[in-house]
């Protein structure tokens, strides 16, 4: 891998993964349109570096963490269950772009919903947080994004946009930390593993963190719909090209 590649896939990455427009579904365009190898492994490292950037966005929210530790446990074992029985068969989903359309538009529709949804503040439950994570078993595949449907999961239940925002990351620490356990051999054994992928890691960390930014104000502004227009928009490009 280039530089150059290097610093796009930073970019693609550090926007993609908590903007709700999927991060492995981007990564997987672009390996795709500059003829690489589509890698589990590799959408894992990345995935690691907005980790870090999540951990550092969060740091002030430790109390909410450990408050709501029991909803966060409950809410993740779906994702637990589909990671460590269906490992094999989503990395044959990776192999292929031809569903990225469908699952685009997917993510798309769940995200147009949520502009009808009424502002709500209802608490979190064992329930709510096991359905919340349901639907970030979803996202498993390429093109659902995770924050977008855990989010719109979030919203549908009744919790308030900033609850939703702050629930939906809590859940994202446990998941990237058992991603990144499954496949850490995997990551080791990269091809090509050197300089190129560590300034990627630092530029993936650096631009999540401001779009987390960019997603929280979105999200409490009531606007976080928007994004299904560029998602349909995709979609239908898609279509046309596979």
């Amino acid at each position: 891998m280039t530089l150059i590649q290097s610093i796009i896939f930073s970019f693609v990455q550090g926007i993609t993964e908590f903007l709700p427009i999927s991060s492995s579904g981007h990564l997987h365009l672009f390996q795709y349109f500059f003829s690489l190898s589509t890698s589990l492994a590799f959408d894992v490292f990345l995935n690691t570096a907005t980790f870090v950037a999540v951990l550092f966005y969060f740091r002030s929210q430790v109390p909410y963490f450990f408050k709501n530790i029991r909803y966060i446990i409950i809410g993740s074992l779906p994702a637990v269950i589909v990671g460590v029985f269906l490992k094999d068969q989503v990395e044959l989903i990776f192999s292929s772009v031809k569903t990225l359309p469908y699952e685009f538009l997917f993510t798309a529709t769940i995200l147009l919903l949520t502009r009808f949804f009424k502002t709500k503040n209802n608490s979190l439950s064992y329930s709510k947080a096991f359905l919340i994570r349901v639907f970030q078993a979803l996202a498993i595949v390429p093109a659902i994004s995770r924050s977008g449907s855990t989010i719109f999961a979030g919203l549908l239940l009744g919790l308030s946009p900033l609850n939703a925002f702050n629930f939906s990351f809590c859940l994202f620490i446990p998941a990237s930390l058992g991603a990144l356990i499954l496949d850490i051999k995997d990551i080791a054994n990269l091809p090509d593993f050197g300089p190129n992928y560590l300034i990627a890691f630092v530029l993936t960390a650096v631009i999540g963190y401001f779009s987390l930014i960019i997603l929280q104000k979105v999200l409490v502004g009531k606007k976080f719909w928007l994004f299904s227009i560029y998602l349909f928009i995709l979609s239908v490009v898609l279509l046309f090209i596979f």
